[in-house]
C-alpha cells in the first residue's frame, strides 16, 4: 500500500521560499552531548544538514516524506525500484532548492542494496536517518495467495528494511548517532481477515523494529516507527476490491494523505520519538489494542470480510 503511485505536482511538497541547501555537518555523537532519557525525549532534533535515506520514494508516502525532509533542510537519498517516477521526484525537490539524489535499486536483493550502500557511503556519506518505507502487498485469504506472492510480500517491507538497515548500520554505530524509522500499518497490531500475507509481513516489520531497538540500545542510534491508519493513494484504484476488505471498524480511524503522514514522520524525527501512531483516533486506541487485543481482533473479524466458507453464526 505504501508504495502506490501518486501524481506529483510542482510545488506540492516544497515551499517556494525553501532555503538554499546547507552543507551537511558531521553528526554529533552521544558522547559530545550526554543526555538523560527525559532530556532526549524533550529535545527537538534539527534536520538541517542531516543525510536521510528514504526507501519506496518514487511515490506515495516515500515521495512525500523525502520532499518534507528536504523542505526541513535535510539532504535526501531517494531509493525505489522504478527509475522514472523516482527521478521525477528527485528533480522536483532539486527544482525547489533541495538536495536530492535518486538511486534506483531492488531492495529485495541484498547485492543491490550493498552496491547502493557502497556508492552512498563512498560518494556522499553516512546517513543520519533511514526511513524504511518500501513495501507492497495484496489483501488475500491464505487459500487465495500464491506462494510466490507471499514471498514477495515478506521481501518488501520486511527484508527490504532489514537489508537497508544492515548495509548502513556499521558506520552509523561507529559514528554513534542516527535514527532508523519504519513505516508500518495498524494491521501489525490488529490483523484483519482476508489479508494474511500482508498482515504477517507487517507483523515482521513490527518485530524488526522492536528487536532492532534492543540490539542498538546504548549505541546512540534510535529505532522508531510511524504507523498511520488508511492512506489515500491510488493503490485501491489499481486493486479493485481491496478497499472492501478493510474492516468497517478501521475505517472509523480516519484517512490520511501521504503529505500528512510525511509531516508526522518529520515531527517524529524532530522529537526523537519512539513509535508514533496517527491520526489521533488510532493513537488513542493503539495502547488499548496492544494491552487487550482480543476485543479488537473480534471487531476486526466481525466488521471485516468473512471467508466464503465461514459457517453461519461462527464467532
Amino acid at each position: 500500500m505504501h508504495s502506490a503511485r501518486m501524481t506529483l505536482h510542482a510545488g506540492q511538497f516544497l515551499p517556494a521560499n525553501l532555503a538554499q541547501p546547507v552543507p551537511r555537518s558531521p553528526s554529533a555523537t552521544t558522547a559530545d552531548h550526554p543526555l538523560t532519557l527525559n532530556q532526549k525525549r524533550t529535545i527537538t532534533m534539527k534536520l538541517t544538514g542531516k543525510l536521510a535515506v528514504v526507501t519506496g520514494a518514487s511515490s506515495g508516502i516515500g515521495a512525500a516524506t523525502a520532499a518534507a525532509l528536504a523542505a526541513a533542510g535535510a539532504e535526501v537519498i531517494l531509493v525505489a525500484r522504478t527509475p522514472g517516477p523516482l527521478t521525477k521526484t528527485a528533480e522536483l525537490i532539486r527544482s525547489r532548492g533541495g538536495q536530492a539524489h535518486d538511486f534506483p535499486a531492488d531492495l529485495t536483493s541484498y547485492s543491490e542494496v550493498k552496491d547502493l550502500a557502497d556508492q552512498v557511503l563512498g560518494d556522499i556519506g553516512v546517513p543520519d536517518i533511514i526511513v524504511n518505507n518500501a513495501g507492497a502487498g495484496r489483501f488475500l485469504f491464505l487459500d487465495e495467495t500464491d506462494p510466490e506472492d507471499a514471498v514477495q510480500m515478506m521481501a518488501a517491507p520486511y527484508f527490504a528494511a532489514f537489508f537497508v538497515s544492515r548495509a548502513f548500520v556499521t558506520p552509523m554505530i561507529a559514528r554513534g548517532s542516527g535514527n532508523i524509522l519504519q513505516i508500518n500499518t495498524p494491521a501489525a497490531t490488529v490483523p484483519w481477515p482476508g489479508a494474511v500475507g500482508y498482515a504477517s509481513a507487517r507483523y515482521a516489520v513490527r518485530g524488526f523494529t522492536e528487536s532492532l531497538r534492543q540490539d542498538l540500545r546504548g549505541t546512540g542510534i534510535r529505532v522508531s516507527s510511524v504507523t498511520p491508519a488508511k492512506v489515500d493513494t491510488p493503490y485501491f484504484d489499481r486493486n479493485p476490491g481491496a478497499e472492501d476488505r478493510i474492516p468497517r471498524i478501521e475505517k472509523l480511524l480516519g484517512t490520511m494523505t501521504p503529505e500528512q503522514v510525511a509531516d508526522v514522520v518529520v515531527s517524529a524525527l524532530r522529537r526523537d520519538a519512539d513509535d508514533v501512531h496517527a491520526p489521533w483516533r488510532w493513537a488513542a486506541l493503539h495502547p488499548i489494542a496492544r494491552a487487550i487485543p482480543r476485543p479488537f481482533h473480534w471487531l476486526a473479524w466481525h466488521t471485516g470480510t468473512k471467508h466464503p466458507r465461514t459457517v453461519a453464526g461462527a464467532a
